[in-house]
């Protein structure tokens, strides 16, 4: 797959320029993100609802949205005619409601289809959708890595990525972005492979 193709070109410059980020591809293994490409409003929507939550808390929170419309996302125009308090009932905060109602409004008016957003490079996409109420340069970051596979994206106010960055480099408390950027130098221009690895350090431990 050309996508495994180019991890491995990732993989080999990381390792090179990072030995100390070797060691942990070396344990981790092959990189096996798989970006979904799907559609604006379901991406950017699950975004939001997973904000400030645990993996687990979030994926019930959007099951049981996705119980209202016969098990599947909504459409953008679905969503806004359903009454709020159906919407709450699910467990979804206010502010994460006028978001995503909010997100809605942007693809209904097409100003989020995916064509659109695909064209634009990867700072311009975070501008645009940072339009959105709710949705900030996290929530966009998470977009190009998860759903558009850009291969240099570098999420440094992520938390896990911080743990990561100070697990493997021995630091004794959280690093500073200024430090994590300098790690993130050397794996350009394939930094979303090392964020991978990054929030893979985390997870197990």
């Amino acid at each position: 797959m050309a996508e495994s193709m180019q991890y491995n070109k990732a993989i080999s410059h990381i390792t090179s320029a990072d030995p100390i980020l070797a060691r942990a591809i070396a344990k981790l293994g092959p990189c096996t993100l798989e970006p979904t490409h799907g559609e604006p409003f379901q991406e950017l929507g699950e975004s939001i609802l997973y904000q400030q939550l645990s993996g687990k808390a979030a994926a019930t929170i959007v099951g049981r949205l996705k119980d209202l419309y016969g098990g599947k996302w909504p459409g953008a125009q679905a969503l806004l005619d359903t009454p709020d308090m159906r919407i709450r009932g699910v467990g979804i905060s206010n502010a994460k409601m006028l978001a995503i109602q909010d997100l809605a409004r942007h693809v209904l008016k097409g100003k989020l289809k995916m064509s659109a957003l695909a064209a634009l490079d990867d700072d311009a996409l975070v501008e645009h959708v940072d339009k959105v109420r709710g949705i900030g340069r996290w929530t966009a970051e998470m977009f190009l890595i998860f759903t558009l596979g850009r291969p240099d994206v570098f999420p440094v106010d992520d938390l896990g990525i911080q743990k990561g960055v100070r697990r493997v480099y021995g630091y004794k408390k959280l690093p500073a972005k200024s430090t994590m950027l300098r790690h993130a130098e050397k794996w350009k221009p394939y930094r979303t492979v090392a964020t991978w690895y990054l929030w893979r350090v985390v997870d197990k431990g």
